[in-house]
């Protein structure tokens, strides 16, 4: 197979560019037609280029995050115009225009163009990951399995809401905090760098035995000023090495259970996950797709290693022919409460509608958590502000009082 660049032009006039493998340029020219494209100019490329084509694609991804309010955009305005009766790829030409983002935008002329070629809408978003999750492209093949295509875009539109949602008002509440840590380690190098030194120097030329805080103070100014370096590279190599263990599989799970029990936060991130299992349990439940295969997908869109491993031990047994709620309630993190709901639901054959006022439950519960945060850290910032500037004023002014002392005398 041979790698082609190629320039063409869809239906509509535009112009398109890409890169295809075929076997010459006839069987290009074939696929071209079937995909709906005039081709314009044909170039035979070399490997090369499609590897550093795809290392650049990778890069990208590693680097730059969807963007999830064009996501949002685009899924609503989809299902409107879907709903309205516009046939799929001319609603997809519409929405091209709306974007703003270009590699949004190529990614939607690609899926307009595989579907014109005789691709499903499910499989033309399948070569997009990036942007189309694995719950995104599963929930769109139960729609359109069902024929409620339109119905399932906007579930998916809610649910990114609520998500980008929450994570606005966890940022907007922890403003505050960030602000003060950022403000008291700029203090702190002004200390070390400027003001504690010159104290140094004058207690330096008095000859008093300096109490421990003050030794203490200066000791850790001389280190700061001296090997302010080492202090550089120990925090590269803590950020590199952090980000190395995060990329295994072993060290993200250590990181996802600490997050669920870390003090304040832990009981936040619990919620908030209870409530995505169970908006989008019940999303593809709705959607159609069966239990077993609803639950495969919820265990990858939690979005934390110990709770995708529950979900697919409730999976397992669920298999082996367990109603819904026994497992659950055999797992230490799924509350009384949602378990209840799941035997309400699997008995009056609701278990969707069940689900989603579980999620709306938690989705209250995690609103009230992230506005009383503000309130609940606030403590801890103040002792830890006052024991810093206890400590300080200590390590400074008690060498004065010695120092008068002598000069008294």
């Amino acid at each position: 197979m041979a790698h082609f660049q190629y320039r063409a032009r869809d239906r509509q006039g535009a112009l398109v560019t890409g890169a295809l493998e075929a076997a010459d340029v006839n069987a290009l020219e074939s696929t071209l037609d079937k995909m709906g494209l005039i081709p314009v100019k044909i170039t035979a490329g070399v490997a090369a280029s499609k590897a550093s084509s795809e290392a650049l694609e990778r890069l990208k991804n590693a680097f730059f995050s969807p963007p999830v309010e064009e996501l949002i955009l685009f899924s609503r305005q989809l299902a409107t115009l879907f709903s309205a009766g516009i046939p799929l790829t001319r609603a997809l030409a519409t929405l091209e225009k709306q974007m703003t983002t270009k590699g949004f935008i190529s990614a939607i002329r690609t899926i307009r163009l595989d579907i014109e070629g005789g691709s499903t809408f499910t499989a033309a978003l399948s070569r997009h990951p990036r942007y189309f999750t694995e719950l995104y492209t599963n929930m769109v093949a139960a729609g359109e399995a069902g024929g409620i295509l339109d119905d399932v875009l906007d579930r998916l539109a809610f649910m990114f809401e609520k998500n980008a949602e929450n994570k606005a008002k966890v940022k907007s509440a922890t403003l505050y905090p960030k602000i003060v840590i950022v403000a008291i380690l700029i203090a702190i190098v002004v200390l070390m760098n400027f003001v504690v030194p010159r104290f140094a120097a004058l207690y330096g030329s008095f000859k008093v035995q300096l109490p421990l805080p003050t030794r203490i103070l200066i000791n850790a100014s001389n280190f700061f000023t001296q090997y302010w370096y080492l202090l550089l590279i120990s925090a590269v190599v803590l950020i590199v090495g952090y980000k190395m263990f995060k990329s295994t599989a072993s060290g993200q799970r250590s990181l996802d259970k600490f997050a669920l029990k870390v003090p304040i936060f832990g009981p936040i991130i619990l919620k908030s996950i209870m409530s995505r299992f169970s908006r989008v349990l019940a999303a593809l439940y709705k959607s159609g797709l069966p239990i077993l295969q609803s639950l495969d997908i919820v265990s990858r869109a939690v979005e934390n290693k110990i709770m995708s491993e529950e979900v697919k031990a409730i999976e397992a047994e669920v298999r082996a022919g367990k109603p819904l709620s026994e497992p659950m309630a055999k797992s230490k993190f799924f509350p009384p409460m949602i378990v209840q709901m799941a035997v309400v639901g699997e008995e009056t054959g609701n278990l969707d509608e069940m689900l989603e006022k579980v999620a709306e439950y938690y989705d209250r519960e995690v609103d009230a958590s992230i506005r009383n945060l503000t309130t609940t850290l606030e403590p801890i910032l103040l002792t830890f502000i006052f024991g810093l500037v206890l400590f300080l004023a200590l390590a400074i002014f008690l060498p004065m009082w010695d120092i008068l002392k002598i000069v008294r005398k």
